[in-house]
């Protein structure tokens, strides 16, 4: 039986089905064990719970070809280069309804997704919010690669956008492609816009009405820049390993509106590096995150220790905390990862579970949590041979 898909109050959802999957274990396992690291990392279920799939086969390693067995599994430490083996009755999480018929229209849609250039190497979209790109975590079918594969089209992404980020998508068709654009990028060859809906007035505002200044393409001269490194902070991972390198990073954003009904900015990001979040976490540090920026604005986040860190300290390697303190704040993001994670499994207590895998049937989630307002705009390159555009979204102009 295939896929089944269907719609649900705004969101794509899929039916459950069972998905056999292969990866090479990562180098923080080595000589754990694979119940240690499925307990240790992987929280949503019980001790009892992994065991009983280990002894079911559905959790398994594979090492230089063979299959171990039961015993081995359970008793001997993962190695470098084993592979984990997963048969799991696949529960994805919905995303963002993008289209009410996921139709192809040659040269205009695909999947009901907008094209904006398409020609033998290159297919562009313009990428709706709420969707992953390609399979990661829980997501497999709900992405977009996967689903242009059922529509016909295999396709590379170039680079990444976030889940919630919509916007500008080049895909390449060829591997040959793909590494030129990304060399590209990785020279920094490569202009990218993007528009942003932030908190308060930005500086350097115009009167100008906005759609005058996006014909054809603003003159970016009021220009406010935010030059400071940005890493990440990962739990899961242990301190100090969990505290990512720092990276220099720069941004620059020019204003376009403000909304004075509800105190917001709408501005151009220009990101001079292309490091993860630099734009989200720069906005944040200037003290105009992005209105709904579920880990930077610390009016929406859920983990607020964390996120305030990586807003005051831009370079935790030179910060005033000494390796002492350093270890114990981040003992305060564990326990405050620790604390989410108790009071998700508490409200799960109430919720039914699967009849055929017992996995917890979670409720939907809220469509407005599945989006973003940042959008890759436009991108270019100095010899013109890259050049496109998408249409502005729709919390741009209200």
């Amino acid at each position: 039986m295939g896929i089944q898909v269907y719609f649900s109050r705004g969101l794509r959802k899929i039916r459950p089905y069972y998905h056999k999957r292969t990866a090479f274990a990562k180098g923080r396992w080595f000589r754990r064990t694979l119940l240690d690291v499925l307990v240790n990392e992987f929280r949503s279920y019980s001790e009892h719970h992994y065991l009983t799939e280990i002894k079911k086969g559905n959790l398994g390693l594979i090492r230089e070809g063979r299959t171990l067995d039961l015993n081995e599994v359970l008793s001997s430490p993962i190695r470098n280069n084993d592979t984990v083996q997963t048969l799991s009755h696949k529960h994805e999480p919905p995303i963002l309804q993008w289209s009410e018929c996921e139709e192809d229209i040659p040269g205009i849609k695909v999947a009901g997704f907008d094209i904006v250039y398409e020609n033998d190497d290159l297919l562009v979209l313009n990428k709706p919010s709420g969707i992953p790109i390609h399979p990661t975590g829980q997501f497999y079918q709900n992405t977009i690669t996967e689903l242009l594969k059922k529509h016909g089209k295999t396709a590379l992404p170039c680079y990444r956008l976030d889940k919630l980020t919509s916007g500008l998508l080049i895909m390449a068709k060829n591997t040959e492609t793909a590494g030129a654009i990304q060399v590209k990028i990785r020279d920094r060859n490569m202009s990218k816009y993007y528009l942003a809906r932030v908190k308060g007035r930005f500086p350097h505002l115009s009167s100008l009405d906005f759609h005058e200044m996006l014909i054809p393409f603003p003159v970016l001269s009021l220009v406010t820049q935010e030059e400071s490194p940005v890493y990440t902070v990962e739990p899961k991972k242990r301190f100090p390993s969990g505290l990512s390198p720092v990276k220099d990073a720069k941004t620059n954003f020019y204003p376009l509106k403000y909304f004075p009904h509800c105190d917001q900015s709408l501005i151009i990001c220009k990101p001079l590096t292309g490091r993860t979040h630099q734009i989200r976490i720069h906005l944040a540090r200037l003290g105009h995150p992005i209105v709904n920026d579920p880990f930077y604005n610390v009016d929406n986040v859920e983990y607020p220790t964390r996120s305030k860190f990586i807003i005051k300290v831009p370079d935790w390697t030179k910060s005033m905390y000494s390796y002492e303190q350093l270890e114990q704040l981040f003992g305060t993001f564990i326990q405050e990862c620790e604390k989410a994670q108790e009071n998700k499994t508490a409200a799960r207590d109430q919720l039914e579970k699967c009849p055929e895998c017992g996995s917890l049937l979670l409720q939907d989630p809220d469509p407005r949590d599945l989006t973003i307002w940042l959008h890759a705009w436009k991108y270019e390159d100095p010899q013109g041979e890259f050049s496109f555009t998408t249409a502005l979204p729709p919390w741009a102009d209200e």
